[in-house]
C-alpha cells in the first residue's frame, strides 16, 4: 500500500469557550478541560444561561452555535454540520503535476509508477488499479492439488486448513470452518484442534503442536545460571555439587552417569555463543578479537551493526536515530542480501521476476541479466569471496547461481515437487543451504559446485522459510511459520536446538538474520521487525520496529558477518570459460573448484571449455574387404578401430575365443553320444539262434534280421 497520511489535526482551544478547536469526529472528545469545568459549574447553577457563549477571536461559529477554529475554514473538508466553514471559499488551486516517474491519482496525490497495476490499490480511490488502465487482472496462479489457495495469493498445505492457526496472510484458511466437537471429559483442546489429556498441561513437555499446553502455567522456581543447578525434582543446588560423586538431588539428576566427566564443549559448544574451552572442571567461553563477554560469561558482543529491512516498496536502514531509505518506490522487495566490503545491495522482485543491484551509498537500481521463473526469487545469497550470487525459485523448484552482473548464470538443482525458499551460502567451506517447504519440508545442504544435495533437517519441520548462517558459531538457524519456532543446528546436522517457541511473535515469520547471539525476523502479517536473544539474558521477543508495510527480508550490515577467506577460483580457476564454482573439501587431493556451463551446454574433455555439441561417442568399427588387406598376415582390412588398435590383433581377439567355444561344444557332444551308447537298453536271449546282429548301414543302425542264421564271424569281436 502506498504511503498515506495518518495524523490527527489539532486545533487551538478558545479561551473562555466550552469547545476546543479539534475537528469533529477526530480521536478524543470535542470538549476540553474548560468545557468539563463549565459543565460542572452549570450543574450547580440555579438558573443556567440560555445564550451560547461568544466564540474567541480565532474561531468562527457554525450554524448549530458551536465554535470551530478558523484554521479549519476553507480547507476542502466539511467540519461544521451545515458546512458553513466551506461557504464563500475561493476554489482550491490545482495540485502540482506529478513527476514523470509517478502516477497521478484523481484526488491529486502521486504514487510511484511501478505501483500501477500491481494488484494493490495505492490511490485512495483505487485509480491506479482501474480496469481501463490495467485491463483484465491476471488470474492467480493455480495451487497444486494438495495445497489450499489463500485469498491473499499464496498456497499452503491442505491439512493446515481449519486447524485453528491462521497460515494465510489474510487468515482465509480459517474462514468458514465448522466448530470442532468438544473434547471428552478430562481432556483439553489445543489451538490446532487436537485433544490431549488435561494432566499433560504444564508438565514441561510440549504436547500441542503450537505448544499452547505449556502457556500460562504457574511460575516454576528458577535457578539462575551459571551459579546454580536445578534438579529435575525441583530443588536448586550449587553448580560445584554437580558430578561430585554424591547425591544432592532427590532424583539423582545431579549425578548422570553419561554426562559426568565429559568434555562439555563437544556437546553444543557448551552453550557459548562463539568459542568454548574445556577445563578440568567445567569449561569457559571465549570471544573473538574485538568482542566483549556478557555478564553471563557465555555470550559475546561486538560492535553494533545496522539492520537492513526490505519492506514491500522500500529498503530501510535501521540503527540510527531515524530510519534511512536506501532504495524507495520499488515494486516488491522479497529477498535481500548485501556485500559489506564492496558496498553492494541485492534484492529480488517476484512481481517482475528480476534481481536488482545497487550501491549502498547512493545510485540507481540496475536489473541483472537473469530472468527467473514465475513467482521468484524468494531468497538470494551472496558469496562475497568468489563473487557469486545464488537464488531460489519456489515457483519452478529451482536453485540457481550467477556472477554479480547476471550475465553468466546456471541452474544447479530443479525439482517440481520442491518449494525452495530461504538460501544462505558458506563460501569458507564451499557449501550451500536452503529451506524447502514443498511436498516434504526440510532443510537441504548442497555444494556450491552443484553436487547432488542431501537433507540436513527432516524431522519436526513443517514450514521452514527464514534462514540464516552464523559464521562465528558455525550454526544454521531457521524459522518455522507453522510451528512458530526459531531453531538451529550444527552444520553437520547434529546438536539441534529450539531456541524460541512463541505463537504470538512468531505467527508468520519470514526473513531471518542472526548476529551476536541475537535473532531478528520479519512478520509481514503484523508489519513488525522482532528480535530475541538466543542464549543468555531474557528470551522474551522485543518489537524493534512496527507499522512497517509488509516487511519480508532482513540482513545485518556488519563486517563480522562476512569474514575474509581464500578464493578457490584464483589461478587455475581463471581457466574456466564460463563459471568457476568452489568445491568443498571432500578429502585429500579433492579439487578446489569445478567449471560450470550455462543451461543446455556441457564441458568439453578439457574440463574448462563449454561446448554445445553432444559429447563424442565411440565409433563402431567397420569391416573393409578391399584388396588392400594382407592375406598372408590375416589382415582383412579392419579399419576404424578405437585407439588405433591393429586390425590383426582385433581379429585374433574374436576368432580365438570363438574357436575355443566350438571345440568345447564338439567335445561335449562326443561325450554325450558315448554316454548314450553305453546306457542304451538291449535285449539278450539264451537261444543262440536269436542274437543281436550288426546294424544295417543303410538302415542307420538298429536290430539285424532276426531270421538270418548266425555265423562264426558274428562271434568275433
Amino acid at each position: 500500500m502506498g504511503p498515506g497520511s495518518a495524523g490527527i489535526r489539532a486545533g487551538t482551544a478558545g479561551s473562555g469557550s466550552g469547545t476546543t478547536g479539534r475537528r469533529p469526529g477526530s480521536t478524543g472528545t470535542r470538549s476540553g478541560i474548560a468545557g468539563i469545568l463549565l459543565l460542572l459549574l452549570g450543574a450547580v447553577t440555579a438558573t443556567p444561561s440560555t445564550a451560547p457563549p461568544p466564540c474567541a477571536a480565532d474561531q468562527l461559529r457554525c450554524g448549530d452555535g458551536s465554535c470551530l477554529s478558523r484554521s479549519f475554514a476553507c480547507d476542502g473538508e466539511r467540519d461544521c454540520p451545515d458546512g458553513g466553514d466551506e461557504l464563500g471559499c475561493a476554489p482550491p488551486p490545482p495540485p502540482p503535476p506529478c513527476a514523470p516517474s509517478f502516477f497521478p491519482c484523481r484526488d491529486g496525490s502521486c504514487v510511484p509508477w511501478v505501483w500501477r497495476c500491481d494488484g494493490d490499490p495505492d490511490c485512495r480511490d483505487g485509480d491506479d488499479e482501474n480496469f481501463e488502465i490495467c485491463g483484465t487482472p491476471r488470474p492467480p496462479r493455480a495451487c497444486p492439488s494438495l495445497q489450499f489457495p489463500c485469498g491473499s495469493g499464496e498456497c499452503i498445505h491442505r491439512r493446515w486448513r481449519c486447524d485453528g492457526t491462521p497460515d494465510c496472510r489474510d487468515s482465509s484458511d480459517e474462514e468458514g470452518c465448522a466448530t470442532p466437537p468438544p473434547c471428552p471429559s478430562g481432556q483439553l483442546r489445543c489451538r490446532d484442534g487436537r485433544c490431549i489429556p488435561a494432566a499433560r498441561a504444564c508438565d514441561g513437555t510440549l504436547d500441542c503442536r503450537d505448544g499452547d499446553d505449556e502457556e500460562e502455567c504457574p511460575d516454576a522456581p528458577s535457578c539462575p545460571p551459571p551459579h546454580r543447578f536445578r534438579c529435575r525434582s525441583g530443588e536448586c543446588i550449587a553448580t560445584e555439587q554437580v558430578c561430585d560423586g554424591q547425591r544432592h538431588c532427590r532424583d539423582w539428576s545431579d549425578e548422570p552417569l553419561k554426562e559426568c566427566g565429559v568434555n562439555e564443549c563437544l556437546v553444543g559448544g557448551g552453550g557459548c555463543s562463539h568459542g568454548c574451552r574445556d577445563l578440568r572442571v567445567g569449561f569457559e567461553c571465549l570471544c573473538p578479537p574485538g568482542f566483549s563477554m556478557d555478564p553471563n560469561n557465555r555470550t559475546c558482543h561486538g560492535p553494533p551493526g545496522t539492520l537492513l529491512v526490505g519492506t514491500r516498496h522500500q529498503v530501510l536502514a535501521l540503527g540510527g536515530p531515524e530510519p534511512q531509505i536506501l532504495q524507495g518506490s520499488l515494486k516488491h522487495v522479497a529477498a535481500l542480501d548485501v556485500g559489506v566490503e564492496g558496498g553492494s545491495l541485492f534484492w529480488g522482485d517476484p512481481s517482475e521476476g528480476l534481481i536488482y543491484r545497487a550501491s549502498l551509498a547512493a545510485g540507481p537500481a540496475v536489473p541483472l541479466a537473469v530472468v527467473p521463473g514465475p513467482g521468484s526469487p524468494a531468497g538470494i545469497a551472496l558469496d562475497w569471496i568468489h563473487g557469486l550470487l545464488y537464488w531460489t525459485e519456489p515457483g519452478s523448484g529451482r536453485v540457481a547461481v550467477s556472477d554479480p552482473s547476471g550475465t553468466r548464470h546456471r541452474t544447479l538443482h530443479r525439482d517440481p515437487r520442491a518449494r525452495p525458499w530461504g538460501v544462505v551460502v558458506d563460501p569458507l567451506n564451499g557449501y550451500l543451504y536452503w529451506s524447502d517447504w514443498g511436498s516434504r519440508p526440510h532443510i537441504a545442504q548442497g555444494a556450491q559446485d552443484g553436487a547432488p544435495p542431501k537433507p540436513l533437517v527432516t524431522e519436526d519441520v513443517e514450514r521452514p522459510q527464514g534462514l540464516a548462517l552464523d559464521q562465528s558459531s558455525q550454526r544454521l538457524y531457521w524459522t518455522d511459520g507453522r510451528l512458530h519456532t526459531v531453531s538451529s543446528v550444527a552444520l553437520d546436522g547434529s546438536d539441534r536446538r529450539t531456541h524460541l517457541r512463541d505463537p504470538q511473535h512468531l505467527a508468520q515469520p519470514l526473513g531471518l538474520a542472526v548476529f551476536q547471539d541475537w535473532a531478528f525476523w520479519t512478520d509481514p502479517h503484523q508489519g513488525s521487525l522482532v528480535a530475541a536473544q538466543l542464549r543468555g539474558g531474557s528470551p522474551t521477543p522485543q518489537v524493534v520496529a512496527q507499522e512497517l508495510f509488509s516487511p519480508e527480508a532482513v540482513v545485518v550490515l556488519h563486517p563480522g558477518r562476512q569474514p575474509s577467506g581464500s578464493n578457490r577460483c584464483e589461478g587455475p580457476g581463471g581457466l574456466c570459460s564460463f563459471l568457476c564454482l568452489p568445491s568443498p573439501a571432500r578429502g585429500p587431493g579433492s579439487p578446489m573448484f569445478s567449471c560450470a556451463c550455462p543451461d543446455g551446454e556441457h564441458l568439453d574433455s578439457d574440463g574448462h571449455t563449454c561446448v554445445t555439441e553432444p559429447p563424442e561417442t565411440t565409433k563402431i568399427p567397420t569391416r573393409n574387404f578391399s584388396r588392400e588387406g594382407n592375406a598372408s598376415t590375416g589382415d582383412l582390412g579392419w579399419t576404424g578401430g578405437p585407439g588405433g588398435a591393429r586390425p590383426g590383433v582385433t581379429i585374433l581377439g574374436v576368432l580365438l575365443p570363438l574357436g575355443l567355444v566350438l571345440c568345447l561344444g564338439a567335445a561335449a557332444r562326443a561325450l554325450w553320444q558315448e554316454w548314450r551308447r553305453r546306457n542304451t537298453n538291449s535285449i539278450s536271449f539264451t537261444n543262440a539262434a536269436f542274437r543281436k546282429g550288426p546294424a544295417d548301414p543303410l538302415d542307420g543302425g538298429g536290430l539285424g534280421d532276426p531270421l538270418r542264421p548266425l555265423t562264426s564271424e558274428d562271434d568275433e569281436p
